[in-house]
């Protein structure tokens, strides 16, 4: 029987044992699930734990490669393998606790932000949700991810505590206090006794999660947004000078974002063709762009957090520290600035959840790849790490955009490859980008945070030598010997 026949087989073997609402074929339900390097063959939605560990009984008999995601009804979580059978969650979707007292909650994978916000207005909770941008993607996926928010709750992976997953085997496992019967502080100390193993299931194929929990931000006395918008690419390099050393002292403690002007282009709809014709953007294109919509060629958006009294001071620091930077401009109230990015950079970095004003995949093409390296939160080391960026898209025909996030002592990158989705021309241009990217920053010193399904193996060879691959592979083996579970 060949992998396809064996795949359609265990699909018709999980419609038979969790129902016909459990399953899904249909062309326009897996387009959501599909990459322009994979297509799923089908997907099995489990509404309960129940279901789930029927759904891995009879999917390990029949021989089958499940890929889980938390949430796949919006087209946020991909897959990585051709003709994989999607393990989605998206039914199992209950907050099942959020205390106001301790700061937490503990939800169901296919929760997403908006419902946990919804939720939490909805009764009135004085406390506030860090999300990654857009509030459809699953609160659990952003930690099985290691993404990142805007508040000072902005590393994900931090805030989580607690953790329920099953194994191949349909075992179930707690960690951390959770381990332990009548436990009263699940969500309150991330350890419990012995080797804490939360993040061996982040960013892997050992288990499926069944329940997160995850600290939330109490809502502050007070708070101050601002901008800061530089007006040459060289900026960039002094901004982050100044950055660095304010995160680092938790003056600025939120996860401070910086995008080029095509980003935030981008981000407010703008398409490649206001701008320019063909070929890559000089760097006067970029900055004319920016001028054009009021930006600067590098726009950093922070917040300030604490007593009324506390946040006024340390705002006539931070102003003067930004203004000392070359060709910058330090705004505070929004003005010039369009009011849709306004609004949306500031909700973001004090617990709105809402929607961007579009999406970034849109300037050229209607989707993205996106590479994700990581530097320190130093002017020298991100501005080598922007021009070897820059340079490696301009050789493959794309213009850079980016968005960086800068949470401790290290800034997340994320530069978007736009192409067209019925292109195949245009996607395999973008993926040889990637990869091409991917390799040049790793040669300089730049390893990946994230990477997109169909690019692991790309990564991989990056991370390759030493004894690390070696410990994951057993760590697979004794937790999935049969390979139930596909990598992204």
């Amino acid at each position: 029987m060949t992998d396809q026949a064996r795949q359609k087989a265990a699909l018709a073997a999980l419609e038979a044992v969790l129902g016909t609402a459990a399953v899904e074929r249909s062309a326009k339900i897996l387009s959501r699930y599909a990459t322009a390097l994979a297509t799923p063959i089908g997907v099995v939605m489990p509404s309960d734990v129940g279901q789930l560990t029927a759904a891995l009984a009879t999917a390990k008999k029949a021989g089958a490669v499940l890929q889980p995601i938390c949430n796949g009804a919006h087209g946020l979580e991909k897959v990585g393998l051709d003709q994989v059978i999607v393990l989605d969650l998206q039914r199992m979707n209950r907050v099942l606790e959020v205390n106001e007292s301790l700061a937490y909650c503990l939800v169901e994978p296919g929760v997403t932000f908006r419902e946990l916000d919804a939720y939490i207005k909805g009764k009135g909770i004085k406390l506030w949700i860090d999300f990654t941008g857009n509030p459809d993607a699953s609160v659990a996926a952003s930690f099985v991810s290691r993404s990142a928010g805007y508040t000072p709750y902005s590393d994900h992976f931090l805030m989580q505590c607690g953790l329920e997953v099953m194994l191949a085997d349909g075992k179930m496992v707690r960690t951390g206090m959770g381990a332990m019967p009548k436990s009263t502080c699940w969500q309150l100390f991330k350890f419990g006794y012995g080797p804490w193993i939360d993040g061996l299931f982040t960013q892997s194929d050992f288990a499926v999660p069944t329940k997160v929990g995850t600290w939330l931000m109490p809502v502050p006395p007070a708070s101050k947004t601002f901008m800061v918008t530089v007006s040459d690419e060289e900026g960039l390099a002094p901004m982050f000078d100044v950055l660095g050393p304010l995160k680092l002292n938790m003056v600025v403690a939120n996860g401070v974002a910086v995008g080029n002007a095509l980003h935030e282009a981008a981000l407010l709809g703008r398409k490649r063709r206001d701008f320019a014709g063909q070929g890559p953007m000089a760097a006067s294109a970029v900055k004319a762009a920016g001028q054009l919509m009021g930006l600067g060629y590098w726009n950093l958006y922070g917040a300030l957090y604490g007593l009324p009294d506390n946040v006024s001071l340390l705002w006539d620091s931070v102003k003067s520290a930004f203004g000392s930077v070359p060709g910058a401009k330090v705004i505070a109230n929004g003005e010039g600035v369009d009011p849709r990015l306004w609004s949306w950079r500031m909700g973001t970095m004090t617990g709105a959840v809402a929607s961007p004003p579009t999406q970034v995949a849109g300037w050229s093409g209607g989707q993205a790849l996106t590479v994700n390296p990581v530097s320190p939160v130093d002017g020298e080391e991100v501005m080598r790490l922007y021009a070897l960026s820059r340079d490696a898209c301009a050789q493959h025909g794309f213009d850079l955009l980016s968005e960086t996030v800068a949470i401790w002592r290290s800034a997340n990158h994320r530069q978007f490859l736009p192409s067209a989705g019925g292109d195949k021309n245009s996607v395999e241009r973008s993926r040889q980008c990637a990869e091409a990217l991917i390799a040049m920053q790793a040669t300089a010193g730049f390893g990946q945070v994230f990477t997109e399904p169909g690019l692991r193996a790309t990564v991989d060879k990056t991370f390759a030598e030493g004894g690390l691959s070696i410990l994951h592979d057993k760590v697979k083996k004794a937790l999935d010997p049969t390979g139930l579970f596909a990598s992204a």
